[in-house]
């Protein structure tokens, strides 16, 4: 079974894009436009995987690690922000908050779902053999 991701992001053509680029690849992608959104559809569907912006609206990134992480029925997952702070700083903000990895903004579409990968485990990804 390939890994469900969770896509956290506010700009719809961001979103549609990363969910777009996913499910070409086989991926089951759920998604949410804001961050509390995103963290009911984190507790509920439980992912593999979610991808946060960090600027968003109601609420943002960080906050969606913050609670994430205080919350006891997560079913803990790589979260990885996919975002355009990327000034000096920012990376290391992001992983000190709780995300694993900090992806900039603009994405390049051709390398974006293997950088993914890197954070599902083996039998998650697409080409994986079959269980």
């Amino acid at each position: 079974m390939l890994a469900r991701i969770l896509v956290i992001e506010d700009d719809e053509a961001s979103r549609m894009l990363l969910t777009y680029l996913l499910e070409a690849d086989g991926y089951h992608v759920y998604s949410a436009s804001d961050g509390r959104e995103g963290v009911r559809a984190a507790l509920e569907h439980g992912p593999d995987l979610i991808l946060s912006d960090l600027q968003m609206p109601v609420m943002d990134g960080y906050e969606v690690a913050r609670r994430l992480h205080a919350d006891p029925g997560w079913r803990r997952a790589p979260l990885v922000a996919v975002t355009a702070f990327s000034m000096p700083g920012d990376r290391e903000k992001a992983l000190e908050i709780g995300f694993q990895d900090h992806i900039s903004k603009p994405i390049d579409p051709e390398r974006f779902v293997r950088q993914v990968e890197a954070y599902l485990a083996p039998a998650l990804r697409a080409g994986s053999p079959p269980r």
